[in-house]
């Protein structure tokens, strides 16, 4: 369980507005939960930030690693092949939940399961709406190996994201989820969560460990 500050912002206009107080008030929490060690032993050191506005939920990734690849640039491209951190959650038990993929330079992905890897993709208007800042910035970049690469990105959701649902304040809800760290198509393939799961082979599409998000009022 992680407990989500609130932060009260409520003239939101993009993801600078909210970075210096996002940093100062919210814990890290480290994604490192190397599930799938004997098959994929590299760990990139990689935390998580979480906030939230009442309209928007503001991550923040802080990621250090030996390699960078991002190859895709459209909305809902293969984004979890490239270097990728993920957030995942279920806004009703378990039941359905939405997975929120994001590049390291920002591109997105986001789908509605109704069951694990079978549901609806977001449009282009939602996706649209989510905010992202990479300290890498937006063009694709071809795989970097040097063995120590550094990145930020800070990501703003707002409530319309969760286009399934008609979430209109974040502010007392209890969500369940996780949140990854990924890059299936890089040198080092890797697949860490900050709560474990208990699979014989990475999938991250396992509601049944998410654990409880409850966000501050």
């Amino acid at each position: 369980m992680i407990r989500v500050p609130y932060l009260p912002l409520p003239h939101l206009q993009s993801v600078d507005d909210i970075a210096s107080q996002l940093f100062a008030q919210a814990p890290a929490h480290p994604i490192a939960c190397a599930c799938w060690s004997n098959d994929f032993p590299y760990t990139p050191k990689v935390e998580v930030q979480v906030a939230h506005t009442g309209s928007h939920l503001l991550l923040r990734y802080e990621v250090q690693e030996n390699s960078i690849r991002a190859k895709y640039t459209q909305h809902n491209e293969r984004v979890w092949t490239d270097s990728c951190v993920e957030f995942f959650a279920s806004l009703d038990g378990n039941q359905t939940y939405y997975n929120f993929e994001f590049s390291c330079i920002g591109t997105p992905l986001l789908r509605y399961n109704v069951k694990p890897h079978e549901g609806d993709m977001a449009s282009p208007q939602t996706l649209d709406g989510i905010l992202t800042r990479s300290s890498l910035g937006r063009q694709p970049i071809a795989e970097v190996k040097n063995g120590d690469v550094s990145w930020q990105l800070v990501v703003a959701i707002p409530c319309a994201a969760f286009f399934a649902h008609r979430l209109t304040d974040l502010r007392g809800q209890t969500l369940s989820g996780n949140f990854y760290k990924c890059g299936d198509e890089l040198t080092e393939p890797h697949y860490l969560s900050l709560f474990p799961i208990r699979t014989p082979k990475p999938n991250f599409h396992t509601p049944e460990f998410f654990q409880n998000i409850l966000l501050g009022d």
